[in-house]
């Protein structure tokens, strides 16, 4: 991929995770922030808690109640993300990793591309 290419995919799956998060998980965001680095698209998302969150947060037991729902939530997700990712980037997703931060309200994706396998063969 050259560096043309690189910035359209990153431009690409930024604006569908926006579009993602709000159609599948009925969630806002302040920013989205994509990446692609070799074989790897991470995808850092910022401001992700509506109000009522926010406010759930600043204890531990809700920090724990948004950290498991969250991460149920992104688990269910991840067929419909490595859908996402190969049909825009037209590469087998061989793994995908979440991390969800509470204290941060940051959600970043990582996605692990098989650079030798296109979808086309």
């Amino acid at each position: 991929m050259d560096h043309k290419s690189i910035q359209k995919i990153e431009s690409a799956v930024s604006q569908a995770m926006i579009k993602f998060l709000k159609e599948q998980m009925g969630e806002e965001t302040e920013t989205v922030i994509t990446k692609v680095m070799g074989d790897i698209v991470k995808v850092k998302v910022k401001g992700i808690f509506p109000p009522a969150e926010r406010h759930m947060v600043r204890n531990q037991q809700g920090q724990r109640q948004i950290r498991d729902l969250k991460g149920k939530l992104i688990e269910k997700a991840k067929p419909l993300l490595e859908a996402m990712i190969k049909d825009l980037t037209e590469l087998e997703v061989v793994d995908i990793q979440s991390s969800f931060d509470v204290n941060t309200d940051e959600y970043i994706e990582i996605f692990k591309l098989d650079l030798d396998k296109t979808l086309a063969g």
